[in-house]
């Protein structure tokens, strides 16, 4: 994704939805660093709008412990048990949402209670990447 795309992406949606969901200004974003996410004119704009949410920094190296990359995985692996390859992208796309929409609650709750263990093992092991 170029940056230009992911920049219309966070002031077009993610701007609205923090300001609603956290109106006072203390909402958190995460980013990883993928290079569209470090691109100067991402964080010139980030740096516009700190009174409105803060975003968390995130080290160039850091051991994955972003819960999305877990519903990703979740995602790709109903997919996959799905009948592939499909016939075009639009029934991907499709296909994509229906799991999206689908997918439980409890499991948000489990990525959720984990994170307290996911980080003390990183901690214990001074940032090494584990698998939690």
């Amino acid at each position: 994704m170029k940056a230009a795309n992911y920049l219309n992406i966070i002031s077009g949606q993610l701007q609205p939805y923090i300001a609603f969901v956290f109106p006072t200004g203390n909402g958190i974003f995460q980013q990883d660093n993928a290079p569209c996410h470090k691109a100067q004119i991402v964080f010139v704009w980030f740096e516009e709008h700190t009174d409105e949410f803060h975003l968390l920094s995130w080290p160039p190296n850091s051991p994955d412990l972003n819960p999305m990359e877990h519903i990703w995985d979740v995602i790709e692996r109903q997919l996959i048990a799905q009948t592939p390859p499909y016939p075009n992208i639009s029934t991907l796309r499709d296909r994509c949402s229906d799991i999206w929409c689908n997918l439980s609650p409890v499991m948000y709750q489990k990525l959720v209670a984990s994170m307290p263990r996911r980080v003390a093992a990183v901690l214990k092991a001074k940032g090494v990447a584990k698998r939690y």
